[in-house]
């Protein structure tokens, strides 16, 4: 029986304004009107069974992916969490190991969160070929013929001639600089690393237990989703490329024959959307005057004027801008390292964050005030709680709102307010069908998200 792995735990640090540590790329309407991840899904339509779908991720995403496989028949059970990020052969090894444990011959489709394909068919296709590759033995790439001289991917080596409907692989390599890049561009033999794999599981792992033995070890303890966590802290931390597919001898390539890109970083974005006559692209509120190779991304609610630009990409977002050379996107990664060592939280999360029960939005923060406009979908509610250091005030804008403080619970209807003093225990739930809108003025010494003690609590946080 054939499987699919997704994988989607990555943060997405090249896209950054629009990527986040707590939304990353992958579930951003990138391209369309559904995530790239939703994307990924659709595409196994046909090839995979929902049932047989398998979605390795870490515990931040969790109830964002729930949220976006609701309707498509994938079991919640299905959706695996790592404790730790511990890069694609960890994660890739666990999955084999849970789907062996049922299936002896299964296949595995092993398929990133965050590409863009244009040309189902095709894709099917050669998803199909592969798989059939895999039975004649062999671990399988996708290889894609590249465009130009990318120095934002690593690049396969093919032998010469090809058989049997695939390439055997002579080398993998890491992303190389410019003048590499074009070597290889020149050269028919080399292909971009996809990262999307075809193997048998039981195969995957005697070559795990071959090059990987320390991994392999730790992963034979795991039978079942509850020996993750204990088992886990020993995982060495090993991309599956640099463990296995540098290493093994049954590598096999079929070069794609679909419209690919990996969406990477902004550039590959630009290269995706139409532009116009002086081949700026506009998305978003812009007035723009003599421009060239300009590309507006706006999710912020202001207008954006530029003048006189060449080859730039502005991103914007409420609470940060990026303005870049588009040759020099791929350096965006250094701009979120330097946010992360200034322990600023731009990398972290939108000035809209989004919880389990809906979203709130920061408006304004003081020294001693804070305020909140908070969204709480039908049928949720927060956390029973309490906070040390602030007292809240919520006005019902939109909706009713059932409101606990301590063993008392009331009903605050649209344009009525209710005082939570510092100390109190409450909880604010939203149990009607149509969305709850509140703003919250929050007073106190402290206001940061950590001063919640919690008793009782719907997503087990």
């Amino acid at each position: 029986m054939t499987y699919a792995i997704i994988l989607a735990g990555g943060t997405g640090t090249r896209f950054w304004p629009f990527s986040r540590e707590l939304e990353p790329k992958q579930f951003i309407q990138m391209v369309g009107k559904t995530s790239l991840f939703q994307d990924t899904i659709k595409r196994l339509d046909g090839v995979v069974a929902p049932k047989n779908v398998l979605i390795i991720t870490n515990r931040n995403y969790f109830y964002e992916i729930k949220n976006q496989v609701r309707g498509c028949g994938i079991p919640e059970v299905n959706i695996i969490l790592e404790p730790q990020g511990k890069n694609t052969a960890p994660a890739i090894g666990l999955a084999a190991r849970l789907i062996i444990g049922k299936d002896k011959d299964a296949v595995m489709i092993v398929l990133p969160a965050d590409h863009y394909i244009k040309d189902l068919t095709r894709f099917k296709g050669c998803l199909k070929r592969a798989v059939a590759a895999s039975l004649k033995g062999m671990l399988v790439t996708l290889g894609v013929k590249p465009s130009s001289p990318s120095t934002g991917y690593g690049y396969i080596k093919v032998k010469p001639g090809r058989g049997a409907g695939y390439f055997c692989v002579e080398k993998f390599l890491e992303k190389p600089n410019l003048d590499k890049a074009k070597e290889y561009f020149r050269n028919k033999r080399f292909y971009w690393n996809s990262g999307m794999f075809i193997w048998r599981a039981d195969l995957l792992l005697e070559e795990f237990k071959r090059f990987l033995p320390d991994l392999y070890r730790n992963l034979s303890k795991i039978s079942c989703v509850n020996d993750i966590e204990k088992a886990w802290p020993k995982m060495d931390s090993i991309s599956v490329d640099y463990g296995i597919m540098e290493h093994s001898k049954k590598i096999a390539l079929i070069p794609a024959d679909f419209d690919w890109t990996d969406l990477g970083s902004w550039d590959a974005l630009n290269e995706l959307l139409p532009k116009n006559k002086d081949g700026n692209l506009i998305n978003g509120d812009c007035l723009e005057f003599d421009n060239q190779g300009l590309s507006v991304f706006s999710r912020a609610n202001r207008l954006i004027a530029a003048i006189g630009l060449k080859d730039l990409i502005i991103a914007d977002t409420p609470d940060a801008l990026l303005v870049c050379d588009k040759h020099k996107t791929q350096d965006v990664r250094m701009i979120v390292e330097k946010l992360k060592s200034s322990r600023r939280r731009e990398h972290v999360t939108h000035v809209t964050e989004k919880r389990p029960w809906g979203r709130f939005t920061v408006l304004q923060n003081g020294d001693s005030f804070k305020i909140k406009f908070i969204e709480i979908d039908p049928g949720k509610r927060l956390s029973l709680q309490r906070h040390k250091k602030r007292a809240e005030h919520w006005v019902v804008v939109s909706g009713c709102a059932k409101v606990t403080t301590g063993r008392k619970a009331k009903l605050v209807p649209v344009n009525h307010s209710i005082y939570v003093p510092m100390g109190a225990m409450h909880r604010l739930e939203n149990p009607y069908k149509s969305l709850l809108k509140i703003v919250e003025v929050q007073t106190g010494s402290y206001l940061e998200e950590d001063d919640i003690e919690r008793f009782s609590d719907d997503y087990q946080r």
